[in-house]
């Protein structure tokens, strides 16, 4: 059974196993992710250019359907298996990882058959319906995948993934070329993002097993205690889901599948943005279970040090959004997205938000208090599904992005409103977080001016710049731990 760390007084005290940093760690990550998200994007744009408008958006809403299933693969007992790898005494962790692994290779299984009902029932035309049955091998083969993870995760070792899925990438990108090349279509361009799956989990496992023996299995009484414990987690973890993938939807059923692709860019952004948030809070989730309860210095610490990191990278997005969305999506995409600009913006501000709310949710489940979680995402998502219904209608994907900006605004004051009322919480002295604001005022004052006298490439490098200039004056560097090396 997991024992929360509360109760866990006569067991040694769970310790990461040596490895790098957070700061080490986290931007081996994200310099991982953001060549991923150049490929990616590199692949996004074959395929905008290459498919109509239309088929782009029903390729869009595939892999927003495929993302819902995350509902079913993960359940949220993702963020739970750290705890059970650093500090659960009735399994070693060989036994814990693959009774894990199988878990989620079975859940995999289930999300691809909830896939193909969704779209089977929606009524959506025979193509969508034929690419969903290919694209969403990737829910079989990422699930197991991404339990994997648990194990780079518990011993620090998460730049290793990084490097995994760039190769992965990689390959990607070159199918998607190659079937550009040839023309290309709906069903054939879901192929690529099934093959990235194959090669990382081919490569990822090897990897993962000479770090812990794993040992596959079924173990019913384990997954029973996990999903009970992951319950309050697991509801919230689907309702945030759906959350965030609702509005492409419901703009293929208010507006029409141009606005979903136009919408779709928008989001591609932010998926890169979202990188940052991803790349900090994993390893920052490890450190943060080590630490609690018995050192709340060290907890509130790394806190901190996540918070200012998070602050840090997405200041320098929101600069280069803010200024230079339009141009940007015009470059990569063409004219005919660059409508979307004022929606990325949005988007960029509401990705702002999610950050914190992400960092409350890691400390949160370190210190074993997640279970208002779903309370909070039922309400996000009642005022976010509410807000759509209006908004979409009259402004279609800026009214999207505006109800997901108003429902984030909801969902971080509540996360933060729970997290400070944690017993021991306090202070987290995250002060100097608003040092970004005029960090980041500063960087987009000085491209937007550039922009009037020079072209707009070299004003944006310009205002990223004067960000980073910014940054380091006001010692955002310095809180965050990045002028203190890769050990920091």
């Amino acid at each position: 059974m997991l024992t929360p760390p509360e109760a866990a007084t006569d067991e040694p005290e769970p310790q990461p196993a040596p490895g790098k940093g957070l700061v080490s760690n986290a931007g081996t990550l994200l310099a991982n992710r953001l060549l991923q998200a150049v490929l990616g994007w590199s692949g996004t744009v074959l395929i905008a250019r290459t498919l109509s408008i239309d088929d782009f958006g029903q390729f869009t809403l595939v892999f927003t359907v495929l993302g819902l299933m995350s509902i079913v693969t993960d359940m949220g007992i993702g963020r739970l298996a750290v705890r059970g790898m650093l500090g659960d005494p009735d399994h070693d962790p060989e036994h814990f990882a693959g009774a894990y692994v199988v878990l989620r290779s079975l859940l995999g299984l289930l999300g691809y058959g909830v896939a193909l009902l969704v779209v089977w029932v929606s009524g959506y035309p025979d193509d969508l319906v034929a690419a969903m049955a290919v694209a969403g091998l990737v829910v079989v083969l990422a699930t197991p995948s991404a339990a994997l993870d648990v194990v780079f995760q518990s011993r620090m070792r998460l730049g290793s993934v990084g490097l995994i899925e760039s190769a992965g990438m990689l390959a990607q990108l070159a199918l998607t070329a190659a079937l550009a090349a040839a023309g290309g279509s709906l069903l054939l361009f879901t192929i690529p993002a099934v093959l990235f799956e194959v090669v990382v989990l081919a490569w990822k496992w090897p990897l993962a097993h000479r770090m812990v023996a794993i040992r596959l299995r079924v173990d019913w009484p384990l997954w029973k205690n996990l999903l009970r414990e992951a319950l309050p987690l697991s509801i919230g973890f689907g309702l945030a889901t759906v959350y965030t993938r609702v509005d492409a939807v419901m703009l293929s059923q208010l507006a029409d599948f141009e606005a979903v692709g136009i919408y779709g860019v928008s989001y591609k952004f932010i998926d890169v943005v979202h990188f940052i948030s991803t790349a900090v809070t994993a390893p920052l989730l490890t450190l943060l279970v080590a630490a609690w309860p018995h050192d709340p210095g060290a907890f509130r610490e790394a806190a901190r040090k996540g918070a200012m990191l998070l602050a840090l990278g997405g200041g320098l997005a929101l600069t280069g959004l803010l200024a230079f969305a339009g141009p940007v999506t015009a470059l990569l995409y063409g004219a005919d997205y660059a409508p979307g600009a004022d929606t990325t913006r949005v988007l960029a501000l509401a990705e702002m938000l999610t950050f914190a709310t992400a960092l409350a949710m890691s400390c949160l489940v370190a210190a074993d208090r997640h279970r208002v979680y779903p309370w909070v995402m039922a309400g996000g998502l009642l005022l976010n599904v509410g807000l759509n219904f209006l908004l979409i209608p009259q402004l279609s994907y800026l009214g999207a992005g505006l109800a997901t900006l108003t429902s984030n605004v909801l969902v971080t004051a509540l996360m933060w409103w729970v997290l400070l009322r944690v017993p021991g919480m306090r202070p987290l002295g995250l002060g100097r977080v608003a040092l970004a604001l005029p960090a980041c005022a500063l960087g987009v004052g000085a491209g937007l001016g550039a922009d009037q006298v020079m072209p707009w490439v070299p004003a944006a490098v310009l205002g990223c710049l004067v960000y980073v200039g910014a940054a380091v004056a006001l010692g955002l560097t310095r809180a965050a731990g990045v002028h203190r090396g890769v050990r920091a």
